[in-house]
């Protein structure tokens, strides 16, 4: 909620506040407003949804806000993230635990508990404490993915994808695959931090990958807005050997309704795009869209107060999750002073 208005006015003077609701949750929230007027001005005018009463000097409002559709926004980072081997950094390889039971690194998940460290990630509207890490170059929350690479976003295979270089990959026989939460790697934020390090396809070991996800984390939050997402790419051996074996890059939410391909070839789209060069960073930002998750509420005053006095007054809205938020303006009754516009001869035309 903002509420705003002019911050000077001189008695006799009108002025008009502005109250705007947004409603950045998942949910459609019914909404109570009140604003009491202060006693140095007299309401004039006010929107129709407005109900004044006169007795209490209090302008209300209660209605239904539907939730704003999030979706995420792709830019191109010029000078890119660090691209960091997280082997380097004595980390293990995600695949060791399934080679040394005599299993493969094909077709396997590890499942990442976010929530034991406070942590959290916002993905589409939806808080995860939890996040799952592909070997096949994704991440994921709901059904598992194969390793057959799809158009994004696709309601015939609905589940959450966050697909940086999503191909059929089998790491058994080389290349290494790591995960971290990371301190310092984003300025002011904590980030989870997956990584393919020269990961091998399934169908052809030559054609390698060197790739990461990195995920801004949020810590003791409640909130489902979201933070950003990042593809980095660092090197592929084969750029048109892939684009013949299949792959794709995008993301898609837990529907399969909204998302976006940013690269793809594959059996049931055209190809679109080409690999990323080295050094290339793909930048997904969670933005809202839509007309009526926003409601704003106008009315006009005439300031009645004395000079020196300040108007105060508070708007606060319940909200039916119960939460309660205010937003204050202040208002200095002053005389108004101009200064006077000085032109010399040579500049009169």
């Amino acid at each position: 909620m903002t509420k705003t208005a002019v911050s000077t006015a001189a008695p006799g003077q009108e002025v008009v506040y502005t109250v705007t609701l947004r409603n950045s949750g998942p949910l459609t929230q019914t909404v109570t407003l009140t604003d009491v007027l202060p006693p140095q001005v007299e309401l004039v005018a006010a929107d129709s949804a407005l109900a004044y009463n006169p007795a209490d000097r209090t302008l209300r409002w209660t209605g239904e806000i539907p939730p704003g559709q999030l979706d995420y926004s792709l830019t191109s980072l010029p000078d890119g993230l660090p691209y960091l081997d997280l082997g380097d950094y004595g980390l293990p390889n995600l695949c060791d635990p399934f080679i040394a039971t005599g299993g493969d690194c094909d077709e396997t998940a590890v499942t990442f508990n976010l929530g034991a460290e406070g942590y959290s990630v916002s993905l589409y509207g939806r808080r995860y404490e939890q996040i799952r890490v592909s070997a096949n170059g994704l991440l994921f929350l709901d059904e598992s993915p194969t390793g057959d690479p799809h158009w994004l976003p696709t309601t015939t295979a609905p589940g959450l994808r966050l697909a940086a270089l999503w191909q059929d990959l089998d790491l058994t026989g080389g290349g290494r695959w790591h995960a971290a939460i990371l301190s310092g790697y984003l300025t002011g934020q904590e980030v989870f931090y997956a990584q393919w390090q020269d990961a091998p396809h399934a169908a052809n070991p030559d054609l390698t990958s060197r790739f990461a996800i990195a995920l801004t984390l949020q810590q003791n939050s409640q909130s489902a807005v979201g933070g950003e997402i990042f593809y980095l790419y660092d090197h592929i051996s084969q750029p048109d050997a892939l684009i013949t074996a299949g792959y794709a890059i995008g993301l898609q939410d837990s529907a399969g309704q909204r998302g976006f391909t940013y690269a793809y070839a594959g059996p049931d789209a055209p190809p679109r795009s080409f690999p990323p060069a080295p050094g290339t960073t793909l930048r997904w930002q969670p933005h809202f869209y839509g007309a009526d998750y926003s409601r704003s509420f106008a009315y006009r005053v005439q300031v009645s107060g004395a000079v020196p006095e300040t108007a105060v007054n508070t708007a606060t809205t319940t909200w039916s999750d119960g939460r309660t938020e205010w937003a204050t303006h202040y208002l200095s009754i002053r005389h108004q002073t101009y200064l006077p516009l000085v032109a010399t001869a040579g500049d009169v035309p």
